[in-house]
């Protein structure tokens, strides 16, 4: 469990970092390429240590690996850690990830700068849940 704790820790940092970095406005976000880049990376950054603290609890629980990311979060429902109604809300957040990794047919920057507040309560959410499980076992 240590392990998910560390990731943990690190996530949480760069949730702030995310909130830090955030512009106020599109406009903002559009102009200054760097912050941009930042952003994108954090996200990245954040869902994937997500992905590997769902890994580790999984496997804690004795529980096969997840068949893929939206899973991953889709199988602590059946551990539960998480309710499938948030389980199915953060899973969706993989997608954007896997775009940003892939940046296949290029990155829509409106998608990504109208998602950061949503991801930032997601993750934050996702981490009380985990602390929450973590006490109990």
């Amino acid at each position: 469990m240590e392990i998910a704790i560390e990731k943990m820790m690190k996530m949480h940092q760069l949730i702030v970092e995310l909130q830090e970095f955030k512009p106020d406005s599109y406009e903002q976000y559009t102009k200054d390429v760097r912050t941009k880049y930042a952003i994108e990376r954090l996200i990245q950054l954040v869902v994937g240590l997500a992905l590997g603290v769902s890994s580790v609890l999984l496997a804690e629980q004795k529980r096969p690996p997840a068949i893929d990311d939206y899973n991953a979060f889709i199988d602590l429902t059946e551990c539960g850690i998480l309710e499938m109604e948030f389980a199915q809300a953060i899973a969706s957040s993989a997608s954007l990830r896997n775009k940003l990794d892939d940046a296949y047919g290029g990155i829509d920057d409106q998608l990504v700068y109208d998602s950061i507040d949503l991801l930032i309560s997601m993750y934050l959410d996702y981490l009380g849940a985990v602390i929450t499980y973590i006490k109990q076992v």
